[in-house]
């Protein structure tokens, strides 16, 4: 059997990753390791700590994920471990932000989380058998099924949405602007693909479109047009690897205007051309 303590088999953090880059639908044990900067990518993450505690600097608080409470927050909100309590390993899991928009959760807990908040399970009662689901949702992501696992995540949200309590309260932000940056988070989560200008997206949830970019760059560290460039190239990504579109058509569809300005986007996040993405990700 396997040392689940060895950290050759457990997943660290890349120092080196670039910033939002994807993590895709993913189900990994992780070593504790201390991370010397922030990571930030657009899913939702979900953690759970079968012994110990986890500390993580969030944004710009100190946070504790304890044991046996599945605990979820939007990967996009600046984070990075800084210490352990006795832990051996945690389970992390990612969801893109997109299937966990289309799983239509309940509106109030779907707003708390891209509020920016971190939450975990009320109870510590199902950290047995959420412990054997991360288990079961590693293998079968090593298989490639992913249909299952998705089904099964999407029940566990559900059941994680009706008893959940807050890990902390973040600092510095107005609770009447927390609700306005979550609208507009899901404004351009369903409507990157058309031509959004600031004031348009600002106009969406009744705030000015210069108030409206501040609140959201204070929230997330990168300003509301560059939010709508990062959810096209997620699009980006998940086209390119799921369909054999061209680069043109993916462009467009993205809701991209021209196939330069997409090639030089693409390219500032992955770090490659959407070609090189694509033929690194071929079976």
């Amino acid at each position: 059997m396997k040392n689940l303590s060895d950290p050759e088999i457990l997943k660290t953090f890349e120092e080196r990753r670039p910033i939002f880059r994807p993590y895709g639908l993913t189900c990994e044990k992780w070593a504790p390791r201390p991370m010397g900067k922030y990571d930030r990518h657009n899913e939702i993450e979900l953690n759970l700590v079968p012994d110990g505690s986890l500390s993580y600097v969030f944004h710009d608080r100190m946070m504790s994920v304890p044991a046996g409470r599945l605990t979820i927050f939007w990967g996009l909100i600046p984070h990075r471990v800084a210490g352990d309590d006795g832990v051996e390993y945690y389970y992390v899991a990612t969801i893109p932000l997109y299937v966990f928009l289309k799983w239509n959760l309940p509106a109030g807990f779907v707003r708390n989380v891209l509020n920016g908040g971190m939450f975990s399970d009320s109870s510590d009662t199902m950290g047995t058998i959420d412990a054997m689901m991360f288990e079961r949702w590693c293998d079968d992501l090593l298989s490639d099924r992913v249909d299952p696992v998705g089904l099964e995540l999407q029940a566990r949200m559900l059941r994680l949405s009706e008893n959940y309590v807050e890990c902390g309260v973040g600092e510095g932000m107005r609770q009447s602007d927390v609700g306005k940056i979550a609208d507009m988070a899901m404004y351009i989560a369903r409507n990157y693909n058309r031509t959004l200008r600031i004031s348009d997206i600002g106009c969406a949830v009744g705030l000015n479109a210069d108030y409206a970019n501040s609140v959201f760059k204070r929230a997330f560290g990168h300003t509301l047009l560059e939010h709508v460039m990062l959810e096209r190239i997620t699009h980006a990504q998940r086209q390119l690897i799921t369909t054999t579109d061209s680069v043109l058509q993916i462009a467009y569809d993205c809701g991209f205007g021209s196939v330069s300005r997409f090639n030089v986007t693409f390219r500032k996040i992955n770090g490659c051309t959407p070609r090189e993405y694509r033929y690194r990700h071929s079976s």
